[in-house]
């Protein structure tokens, strides 16, 4: 078996590329933008995200389901190692920190990614995780995305959300979780959407 050279010029252009896929999920998952999401991944992946395992459209599905109730979801990367097996294939773990706000009605949704912990009845619930997503990354067609994933559930907390939550002012900018997000709407002034 042939050494790659992890750090050639053409291996630091596919971390770069690779990085990338990583952003646009986090920014599909967080606006809900399925075709954002459907993206990142070859047509053909397997996705292993604890109550989910399967398909790309069946994973859009269940997101689809799963985040109606949420109104408020962030996900942040933080640590990416990557390391190619081939030119054209790479595994790549990715640390991740999730914030997302569960209403007093969303305790169903919630239950499926906390163990089935859902808080007390009637209070909203604020889920925190750290997780990592152990990805196969695939280059075909001259595209990298992601070929199979898992998601590595490594620590959960559950947060009360007060009464007196703080909340945007009417005037202020506020995060959408759809494609009305106001990103999408500077991407389409500079001609940068899809």
């Amino acid at each position: 078996m042939s050494v790659i050279d992890q750090y050639s010029v053409e291996r630091i252009a596919d971390r770069m590329a690779i990085q990338d896929v990583m952003y646009q999920w986090c920014r599909a998952i967080d606006r809900l933008d399925f075709a954002g999401m459907r993206a990142v991944f070859h047509p053909d992946a397997i996705d292993s995200h604890g109550p989910y395992v399967g398909g790309v459209e069946g994973l859009i599905e269940w997101v689809r389901e799963r985040h109606k109730p949420i109104p408020f979801s962030s996900h942040q990367i933080s640590n990416i190692l990557i390391e190619f097996a081939t030119p054209d294939l790479a595994l790549v773990e990715t640390y991740i920190r999730t914030l997302q706000r569960y209403p007093a009605d969303a305790k169903a949704s919630l239950a499926q990614l906390s163990g089935g912990q859902a808080g007390k009845p009637g209070v909203g619930m604020d889920l925190l995780t750290a997780s990592r997503y152990v990805d196969r990354f695939e280059r075909r067609n001259g595209e990298w995305r992601i070929a199979r994933r898992s998601l590595i559930q490594d620590w959960k907390q559950l947060l009360e959300v007060p009464e007196n939550a703080p909340e945007p002012k009417p005037e202020w900018i506020v995060g959408r979780r759809d494609r009305q997000d106001f990103v999408y709407h500077e991407r389409a002034e500079l001609g940068i959407g899809r």
